[in-house]
């Protein structure tokens, strides 16, 4: 049984997506990923925690004030499923998806699949 809570990861990680400091999106990606982690989405695939950064970044430059709120989270042999929503600033719903992810045993997570 894992000591770390995989909702509180992905939090932690959801919070980076939506930090627009650098600084503070590095300290959340450092808690919430792993150095390797892998990643892909119908936008992107990656791998590492720096590309990770990267293209969060890119995201706030291309889609400014877009934030995620989690919906709903489901934990499954070990992996988990996190289902969010994205926002425009002034609140409006404008997309719903879906990750999947694994993690490592210190609970940082190692492979992200986005679905949107």
């Amino acid at each position: 049984m894992p000591i770390f809570k995989p909702e509180q990861q992905w939090e932690a990680y959801l919070s980076a997506f939506n930090a627009q400091e650098a600084g503070e999106r590095e300290n959340l990606l450092q808690q919430s990923v792993s150095d390797d982690v892998e990643f892909t989405n119908p936008g992107s695939n990656g791998k590492g925690r720096s590309v990770l950064s990267t293209h969060i970044q890119e995201f706030h430059e291309k889609m400014p004030g877009l934030y995620f709120t989690t919906d709903k989270t489901f934990l499954s042999q070990g992996d988990l499923l996190a289902v969010w929503s994205m926002f425009r600033p002034d609140g409006s719903k404008i997309a719903m998806g879906y990750n999947y992810l694994r993690f490592d045993a210190a609970g940082r997570f190692t492979f992200m699949a986005g679905f949107f």
